[in-house]
């Protein structure tokens, strides 16, 4: 193999039914947590774009948190922001995750500089030569406002903070159970440090197995339970990938009513992503992964 080149290994789970519906004649493909693994995702929007069309229409959805922890954050946005043509989608959706949202924060107030630096942003501040410890916030701010794509600044300071795609619902954490849901997704962005949050959420959403839709109006929504959320946030592969059984646990559909796709690439060189369709006026999903392989 010439020098340079990085094969990947490609895990695909079997396509499954999901239930409720999607918009007409359309394919969505979702990312879970990228945290710099800018090979990975070059990877990923490859597989994408060679997957044939299911639909005239094609949704690209990263889920949030594109930076910190890992090697490439820089070029990891990049690639993101250009994933419309990369992957051959028309429709791109950048959501936040609360690595993004600090980001923000420090950008505009150096008290949070510190903070997000430990969550990883010490890793991104490396890629551009820049410390804390050797220079002032104000070097740091500039460089990194002048480094990253100004769409995902954009993005993640005033862009959306969760989508719905027919009965799809795309976040980075998850949704609180027992609090009413538009409230809960309209929190403010600026609340990164609240557990329960949409950038943050863990243990009440993920342990939640009654659904999402028991306040509906809709009676027949109440038995169906058809709203599935697909997060990342909390990974749910914490080992190796060696095979693709081991993306099982991503798939929480019967139990939870979600799709889980951040798969630990924040300590590993592995990223997760689905691909939603409609065949037979059925919804399925199917679960994948790229992964470097372990040497």
């Amino acid at each position: 193999m010439p020098d340079g080149l990085t094969t990947f290994n490609s895990f695909y789970l079997p396509w499954r039914d999901v239930p409720g519906s999607l918009p007409e004649d359309i394919d969505i493909f979702a990312v879970g947590d990228v945290h710099g693994q800018a090979k990975l995702l070059e990877q990923v929007l490859g597989e994408i774009r060679n997957t044939p069309r299911e639909a005239h229409k094609r949704h690209l959805v990263f889920l949030g948190d594109l930076i910190d922890r890992g090697p490439e954050s820089i070029r990891a946005v990049d690639l993101a922001m250009r994933a419309g043509q990369l992957a051959d989608v028309g429709d791109l959706h950048v959501l936040p995750g609360n690595h993004d949202l600090v980001l923000m924060l420090a950008l505009e107030d150096p008290k949070y500089l510190d903070f997000w630096g430990m969550l990883g942003g010490d890793r991104v501040m490396a890629e551009l030569g820049l410390s804390a410890e050797t220079h002032s916030w104000e070097e740091i701010a500039a460089k990194l406002k002048d480094n990253l794509h100004p769409e995902y600044l954009r993005a993640m300071v005033s862009g959306a903070t969760h989508l719905y795609l027919g009965d799809l619902l795309f976040v980075h954490a998850g949704i609180h159970p027992f609090q009413n849901r538009a409230a809960f997704l309209g929190l403010s962005r600026r609340f990164i440090k609240m557990e329960d949050h949409w950038a943050n959420i863990r243990h009440t959403f993920l342990t939640h197995r009654g659904g999402w839709d028991v306040t509906d109006p809709d009676p027949k929504r109440r038995e169906q339970q058809p709203t599935v959320v697909v997060h990342g946030h909390t990974p749910a592969v914490r080992q190796d990938l060696v095979a693709a059984g081991d993306l099982d646990i991503c798939d929480g559909v019967d139990d939870y009513r979600t799709v889980a796709l951040d798969i630990g690439a924040a300590y590993r060189p592995q990223l997760g992503f689905a691909h939603f369709r409609t065949r037979a006026g059925q919804a399925e999903v199917q679960i994948r992964a790229v992964s470097k392989p372990v040497v």
